[in-house]
């Protein structure tokens, strides 16, 4: 008999076990997510169940239930029980609530100080409080607002940028060129210049803190009436000296009968002479002199 030759067994297909593992791994991945999603699921009804009801914003959970809240204006009288819901009332006088609520007492309105400069700006109700502002020409000291302070006044030579509200102090900035400020003011603005008009000359230039100034122009017939206004004092002042010169020159002293010295005896032609005469003697030749010159100018 011959040999016998071995039996082959077939080769394995390659790569058949790991296409099996691919198949098998979606599979896992399906069931993993399944279970984490019952997990989750379980997780938010035990949580919804320990929070209670979903209620409404106009409600409030309680006892596994949900109860009605007070509308604004009012407060809880009565809280809801299992057989009935929430009792609610009116706020008292001087008093508000805002919201919808679930309290049983409502707040009291704001009260605005006068001394601290506060008015009432807008009046209170029961469903909103009142609100107080500072008075006109004062502004809030601080962000609560408890007191008023004066607004600043800007000084000559700056101007109101943005005038003060009861929130806010004024702010004030010099004045651009062109225009002035003579004033401390919490309210005025910076002024432009005046323009001279016709007929006008300027004087002065303006600054920060001055305006221009202008003056008008004489007139011909007032430029000379001026100038006489002037001339006339003097010309009566010169014509007075010359009229006091003519007189004084032109008046002649007269001679008293009895500012004469008398006529000398015959015991007294030999003595010296008196004053009294000398001064005779000095009044006659100054008479005569004062003939002569009047002579002189006939």
């Amino acid at each position: 008999m011959g040999r016998r030759e071995p039996r082959r067994l077939p080769a394995p297909i390659k790569g058949s076990g790991w296409r099996r593992r691919a198949e098998a791994a979606p599979m896992e991945g399906r069931r993993l997510a399944a279970g984490l999603s019952a997990a989750v699921l379980l997780t938010l009804q035990g949580l919804a169940f320990a929070q209670g009801p979903s209620c409404s914003r106009t409600q409030y959970p309680s006892n596994g239930r949900c109860c009605s809240r007070c509308p604004p204006g009012h407060k809880v009288a009565a809280a809801c029980s299992g057989e009935s819901n929430t009792t609610c009332i009116p706020c008292e006088e001087q008093h508000f609530q805002a919201n919808w609520t679930k309290e049983s007492h409502c707040t009291p309105h704001h009260i605005c100080n006068q001394k601290a400069g506060l008015i009432v700006y807008r009046n209170g109700s029961k469903e909103r409080n009142v609100i107080c502002r500072c008075q006109e020409g004062t502004h809030c000291s601080s962000h609560e607002c408890n007191t008023c302070r004066p607004h600043t006044s800007c000084g000559a030579g700056e101007g109101v940028q943005q005038e003060g509200s009861h929130a806010n102090d004024t702010l004030c900035a010099p004045c651009a060129p062109g225009h002035f400020s003579n004033a401390s003011s919490s309210t005025a603005r910076c002024q432009p210049w005046s323009r001279c008009q016709e007929g006008q000359v300027q004087k002065a230039n303006g600054t920060r803190a001055t305006d221009v100034i202008c003056e008008a122009l004489p007139l011909p017939h007032e430029a000379r009436k001026s100038h006489l206004l002037v001339l006339l004092p003097i010309a009566a002042f010169l014509l007075g000296a010359l009229l006091f010169l003519w007189h004084r020159r032109g008046k002649c002293p007269r001679k008293r009968h009895q500012d004469l010295p008398p006529e000398p005896t015959e015991n007294e032609e030999t003595a010296f002479p008196t004053q009294e005469t000398l001064l005779g003697e000095q009044a006659g030749m100054q008479e005569k002199d004062c003939r002569l010159a009047q002579q002189e100018q006939v």
